[in-house]
């Protein structure tokens, strides 16, 4: 983290036009142990510090680096000479008063034996779950993400958050039909690890893929396993983000206040949730991170917001500024609004339940390609998914290379009901958020396929 010598030395001579300036650095340390085959396969650690710098006045621009021996001052001098070369516009930042001040850390240190045992213990368990499971793997790793923020007006903040993920793979031969399943979840430390739920959740999604068959498509009552309701709401969040519905690329631009989905339909984007250990006390313009309920019981009851998109709606920012996690490489940078824990709340029943009330339908159990799927400003989408066709609430046959096509508004509007079936994983790759999403059951949707 940055040494308080050096980011007061940085503040006490600003570049020549700087009226204010920020510094913030976020390090995240990775750990893991895998295991496959009864032993440890790999091991890792890893740990990357970068330093960004936000100045504004006559001129405002950005800059970051990832050499920890970079002077702060010319990181400063960095973000001034590139807002010049780019014409950068005035930066919004708040004062003092307005932003999170202290200290918070959650989270408990875990070793890495600890690590090494719940891998190796897991790994097992579902190695002898089945004879029909022909290779499994299974990675724990510890997140540590920490985040130090100082402005030139004298605010300092500091968090960090530990959070243990799990990664589980999985293949098997099902009646002589190759299948093979893989996952991730996030848990707030490793006692929260359910070793038996997780083999069962891993054997059963080994044991509905059988052999695909002839379909006929239409328009189907449809269950929505976890998986695929995560997948969804993986890309989602965005029609709720404040810049887009300002700019009206969102489908949901003029919805506030408006009922857009079931009664028993509730969103919520958490700073923190019990059940994941991610925490997110603060975004990168320094604003506290507070819960947003952005659908309560149907009806649109909020946006995530920075701090110019707050301003265009008269509403005090959320804390939701981020810069746009990339998919490949480069140091992410972009000034844009990001979730933090995306959750779908979890209902009373469970997922059996909603089996049961699926009568003549389709069990959607997965989908693929999150992130061409759906397109926000339509709220069109039209994702790829394999399931099983049950008739009078019995499974009939398996079906693959099908599809569920709709819109948000009208997936949202058709939910019956929300099972109590709650994951929460980390964001693709770069973890940079996690999304929780539960099964759901709904009344109508058009399934094509072959």
């Amino acid at each position: 983290m940055m040494e308080r010598k050096d980011w007061e030395k940085a503040f006490d001579s600003l570049p020549q036009g700087v009226k204010s300036a920020e510094l913030q650095s976020v390090l995240r340390q990775v750990v893991s142990v895998t295991a496959a085959n009864g032993e440890i396969t790999d091991t890792g650690a890893s740990s990357v510090t970068t330093v960004y710098a936000r100045v504004s006045g006559e001129v405002s621009g950005t800059a970051c680096t990832q050499d920890l021996g970079e002077d702060l001052s010319e990181l400063l001098e960095t973000a001034r000479r590139d807002g010049s070369c780019t014409g950068g516009k005035r930066l919004t930042m708040q004062g003092k008063e307005q932003m999170f001040s202290g200290k918070v850390e959650t989270g408990n240190k875990a070793s890495a034996s600890e690590l090494k045992q719940a891998a190796l213990q897991l790994e097992e368990r579902l190695r002898t779950a089945g004879d029909f499971i022909q290779q499994t793997s299974v990675t724990v790793s510890e997140e540590e993400d920490a985040s130090q923020l100082v402005t030139s007006n004298g605010a300092e903040m500091e968090s960090v958050s530990r959070a243990i993920v799990v990664s589980v793979s999985a293949q098997a031969e099902m009646d002589g039909f190759g299948c093979g399943t893989s996952f991730e979840m996030n848990l707030p430390g490793l006692e929260s690890l359910d070793i038996e739920k997780t083999v069962r959740e891993t054997v059963e999604r080994l044991q509905l893929q059988k052999e695909p068959e002839s379909f006929t498509p239409g328009r189907f009552r449809v269950l929505l396993e976890q998986p695929v309701v995560w997948n969804i709401m993986l890309t989602a969040w965005q029609a709720f983000a404040g810049p887009k519905c300002q700019n009206r690329t969102s489908c949901l631009s003029d919805k506030m206040g408006v009922k857009i989905g079931a009664d028993c339909l509730n969103i919520t984007d958490y700073p923190s949730h019990p059940a994941c250990g991610r925490q997110f006390a603060f975004d990168y313009e320094g604003t506290p991170s507070v819960p947003v309920k952005v659908m309560q019981n149907g009806v649109m009851t909020g946006m995530l917001h920075h701090l110019d998109s707050a301003e265009a709606f008269s509403v005090p920012s959320n804390g939701r500024a981020g810069r746009a996690p990339l998919l490949t490489s480069g140091i992410p940078n972009q000034h844009t609004v990001t979730p933090a824990v995306w959750v779908v709340e979890p209902g009373n029943c469970t997922k059996q339940q909603l089996i049961d009330q699926l009568g003549d339908g389709i069990r959607i159990t997965d989908s693929y390609d999150p992130f061409h799927c759906l397109d926000i400003s339509s709220g069109h989408f039209s994702i790829p998914c394999r399931g099983i066709l049950y008739k009078d609430g019995k499974p009939v046959k398996n079906i693959a290379s099908i599809a569920i096509h709709g819109t948000l508004k009208e997936l949202f509007q058709s939910v019956v009901a929300v099972a109590d079936d709650l994951m929460i994983s980390p964001f693709i790759m770069t973890h940079a958020y996690c999304v929780g999403a539960p099964s759901v059951l709904v009344s109508d949707l058009v399934v094509s396929g072959k």
